[in-house]
């Protein structure tokens, strides 16, 4: 009788990829290290191929193995999806969690989205990470991450991203400032973030406009890669700069003495996204996760 793939198969061996290792692979699964190498053994000799590489402890998926992976992911997909049910999927919900948002969002997105994720993740653990748009997209095509927080549209065509809500732009500067200003008012020069960060992108997007608009030209210089440091430039004269609403609001202590202005046209800004692997946004935890996001956004959007 011939021998066949089983679904454990598929599962233990995502479990190996995701986690780069057979003992926390193991862990995850709840069966000992050697019967999942037993189990992995089987599968290479079934598909007569080499999945995974062995050194020193790390387990690495091979280039035939990614493609397997990659097919094995979409099973799973679809088993989950059949599984649905009115309580949920079952595919993110109730389980530990893991997910990543931008440092420029988490001071003030982090804190009330954990208070709503208790109260849906019951009593499974909720991990976070802070990292940058192309390390946060990476992760979760990987699967290391289950979604990420960020504020531009995702890369790569595996990832899909949901729309959480708009962010408006804030003028920074040491002198004094009308309740709203165009980015070309600013004398400057106007100190933007490293190279990398979202956030630059988008400021960089915003004086692109203004030039298109207005023909005008306007200085800039690279700064550093926190507002923090960008706040303490400012207060020290080197330049303007400028900041999401959101984290202005909250950051009132920080920015005392320095002088702010909504950015106009009114449209000037960003909008975060939630960030799943492509077909998982149809997924009603995904929708979920979407919404308690949206909820921990709401407060300080609103200036509440």
């Amino acid at each position: 009788m011939m021998k066949m793939l089983r679904f454990r198969d598929l599962e233990y061996f995502i479990a190996i990829a995701e986690h780069g290792s057979f003992s926390r692979a193991a862990e995850a699964c709840g069966i000992s290290q050697p019967t999942l190498s037993a189990q992995l053994r089987r599968m290479e000799e079934l598909l007569g191929l080499t999945l995974v590489e062995r050194r020193h402890g790390a387990a690495t998926v091979t280039a035939e193995g990614a493609e397997v992976l990659s097919a094995a992911r979409e099973i799973m997909d679809s088993f989950y999806r059949v599984q649905r049910t009115t309580a949920g999927d079952g595919i993110l919900l109730g389980r530990p969690l893991r997910f990543g948002v931008l440092p420029t969002v988490a001071p003030y997105f982090a804190p009330r989205f954990l208070a709503n994720l208790a109260a849906l993740n019951a009593a499974a653990n909720i991990d976070f990470v802070e990292d940058r748009t192309d390390a946060l997209e990476l992760a979760v095509n990987a699967d290391s991450l289950d979604f990420a927080i960020t504020a531009t549209l995702p890369r790569l065509q595996t990832l899909v991203a949901l729309p959480l809500a708009d962010e408006r732009l804030v003028a920074v500067s040491p002198r004094p400032l009308p309740p709203a200003t165009t980015i070309d008012a600013l004398t400057g020069p106007l100190l933007l973030m490293q190279e990398g960060h979202c956030f630059r992108e988008v400021v960089s997007e915003a004086i692109r406009r203004a030039h298109a608009r207005l023909g005008s030209e306007i200085s800039t210089r690279i700064g550093p890669s926190s507002f923090a440091t960008l706040i303490s430039m400012v207060r020290s004269g080197i330049g303007e700069t400028i900041l999401p609403e959101p984290f202005v609001r909250e950051n009132g202590a920080a920015l005392g003495g320095l002088h702010t202005a909504l950015l106009e046209p009114e449209g000037e800004g960003r909008q975060l996204q939630l960030v799943v692997r492509r077909g998982r946004e149809r997924y009603r935890d995904v929708q979920r996760l979407a919404e308690a996001s949206r909820e921990a956004l709401t407060p300080v959007l609103a200036g509440s």
